[in-house]
């Protein structure tokens, strides 16, 4: 496996040649071109597990930095394969998203920070038989930081465009593989822009079972579960308008559902993920 993760970092940084992108074609990001910029406002995204602490959004750093081969865009690093103006296929790698739900500050929640907390089981009698059918993420063994790699393949229209995405796990964290199908549509409003992106996400009975699974290694009076297949649709709406040429207001919200193989782990209270946030944007780049 480790095989594997070296051959692909070793296409991200090659030197072979690919297509020309000129920096006044359309949707285009010009070539070695460094884009950053800053929003503070308010907002969160719930967490749909017991004891879950939403995460806080006040602070959201956007950046991104493309060359004729490779691109950092936030926090997946992809390396293209072939690209023109209506379409680009790449390879791509990330860290999985998943485990932001059981430790707050996880690097995939845009900030890194070393989390504490009591991970001590709750009082229950001595011999008790029982199972717990609701269960804390503080009562859970640690969840693993995996790292995703795969295909992304990009449609670009006038006003629109879409993605799919094919992921697998290169360090044996879940074992498993996930994929997202997304479209967004872009129109003209009050001034500004308002966009509408409706994804599908399927993710591995293994990734699940993993993160949300209940397993014999766990402590004794929690209900065991082992995960299945998950499919879960993403509705997310925005609008942003431009105020001089670096400060722009912003806002979106974001629900993603959550089904029966999620919700029927006892670690999972919620059917839904929602994320909102208001506030500024400013470009430095």
């Amino acid at each position: 496996m480790k095989s594997v993760v070296w051959l692909f970092l070793t296409c991200f940084f090659g030197s072979s040649a690919a297509l020309a992108c000129s920096s006044d074609e359309d949707g285009c990001v010009e070539s070695e071109q460094f884009q950053l910029s800053v929003a503070l406002g308010a907002g969160q995204r719930s967490n749909p597990l017991y004891d879950g602490e939403s995460f806080p959004m006040l602070l959201l750093p956007d950046f991104s930095y493309y060359t004729d081969t490779w691109f950092i865009d936030n926090g997946t690093v992809g390396y293209s394969l072939a690209q023109n103006d209506q379409f680009a296929v790449s390879l791509v790698m990330r860290l999985n998203s998943e485990k932001g739900y059981f430790q707050r500050w996880f690097a995939g929640n845009v900030i890194t920070m070393n989390s504490s907390g009591s991970f001590l089981p709750p009082e229950v009698e001595t011999g008790a038989e029982r199972s717990m059918s609701r269960v804390s993420v503080e009562h859970v063994k640690k969840r693993p930081t995996a790292v995703d790699a795969g295909l992304q393949f990009n449609w670009f229209g006038e006003q629109w465009q879409s993605r799919l995405n094919l992921w697998q796990d290169v360090n044996s964290k879940y074992e498993g593989q996930n994929a997202s199908l997304s479209w967004s549509r872009f129109w003209p409003l009050a001034g500004g822009q308002f966009d509408l992106s409706t994804s599908l996400y399927w993710k591995s009975a293994k990734l699940i079972d993993t993160y949300y699974g209940v397993g014999e290694d766990e402590l004794y009076y929690l209900e065991r579960y082992q995960g299945r297949a998950s499919w879960q649709p993403e509705l997310r709406l925005g609008w942003q308008k431009a105020l001089t040429s670096r400060w722009s207001v912003l806002t979106f919200y974001r629900y993603l559902h959550l089904d029966d193989a999620m919700t029927d782990s006892p670690l999972v209270q919620d059917d839904s993920v929602q994320t909102w946030f208001v506030g500024m944007s400013y470009r430095f780049y």
